[in-house]
């Protein structure tokens, strides 16, 4: 009984510590501070005031603080979205040697966003970042590489920081390496290496690598798998997932034809942004009765009716 009662106080008092020291301007202790208003971590989420400590210690030149500032900036937490301030905010902590801060920053030079683009310092950014070990900025640099962004086209440097990144479970990194093995990109061609990268993409729900897995596996004949990823990516509102698997119902390939299911999946592939399946939908549109465009109604009201049809037709 007791226990349930100490843990909180004990919490209290440390809390009411971290707040003493960062009022008396600890930089470190007004980061944590911050840190745990952004999180949530034992009190109510408030952004509003993990930015207020942000700022307190990045003002103090605290480089953590400043990454986080950048991001809240960035994306609008507790403040109105401000790009400037966030490349400001990145810039500082980035000279300071943050990682972090070092990849977000090399994506805003990239991008001309809150800053100047320049693709040099774009580059040099990211390999600041990727030479620390963080996986985005490996992975941004490996594709400054691989399109020829800011420098030659170079797929064996790409495929280098590709592989950094992959290896420490970075799910886009694993699908460019995937591409480039399925592609021939650097490497000799090996569908087994792709779809082993692509695989491993796939299990933590990267859609994309979840359609690659799928288009490697429909080229394979192996529909039941290709299917089954498909749908995961569609699920999660990627439109070629969407696409490619309302085809497989348009055609019956591997699964009983079914104009319903077909439409409402490229229907879902239209809103999320796909040409290619807009023509397609509007040509099944033609071969719906009456009867199947109530059906078609029902199913868009309730798609996770849908999802168990085509789990159902998948198994």
């Amino acid at each position: 009984m007791f226990g349930s009662l100490i843990n909180p106080i004990v919490h209290a008092i440390k809390f009411k510590r971290i707040v003493k020291s960062a009022e008396d301007g600890d930089a470190t202790l007004q980061y944590k501070l911050g840190v745990m208003y952004h999180n949530g971590s034992h009190m109510a989420q408030d952004y509003e005031k993990a930015l207020y400590w942000y700022t307190k210690a990045a003002e103090q030149g605290y480089p953590p603080a400043q990454a986080n500032l950048g991001e809240m900036y960035e994306y609008g937490y507790g403040v109105s979205p401000d790009d400037t301030e966030a490349a400001h905010w990145y810039h500082k902590a980035a000279q300071h040697g943050d990682d972090i801060a070092q990849n977000a920053f090399g994506w805003m030079v990239e991008n001309g966003r809150g800053t100047e683009q320049n693709l040099d310092e774009a580059l040099k950014w990211y390999r600041r970042s990727a030479e620390q070990g963080n996986p985005d900025g490996q992975y941004n640099l490996g594709l400054m590489y691989h399109t020829g962004k800011g420098t030659p086209q170079d797929y064996k440097e790409a495929l280098k920081w590709f592989q950094k990144a992959a290896d420490q479970g970075h799910a886009p990194a694993q699908t460019s390496l995937g591409d480039m093995y399925a592609q021939r990109q650097g490497v000799i061609q090996n569908d087994i290496q792709a779809i082993d990268w692509y695989h491993k993409a796939a299990l933590q729900g990267y859609s994309d690598a979840e359609v690659r897995l799928g288009q490697m596996y429909e080229e394979r004949k192996e529909l039941k798998k290709a299917m089954h990823w498909y749908s995961k990516a569609a699920q999660q509102g990627n439109a070629e997932g969407q696409t490619n698997l309302g085809l497989m119902f348009v055609f019956g390939n591997g699964v009983i034809k079914n104009s319903v299911i077909a439409y409402v999946l490229l229907d879902m592939a239209v809103e999320n942004g796909s040409e290619t399946a807009k023509e397609i939908r509007n040509t099944v549109a033609k071969e719906l009765s009456l009867t199947y465009k109530e059906e078609v109604k029902y199913l868009q009201k309730e798609p996770e009716k849908m999802w168990i049809l085509i789990e159902n037709a998948i198994k």
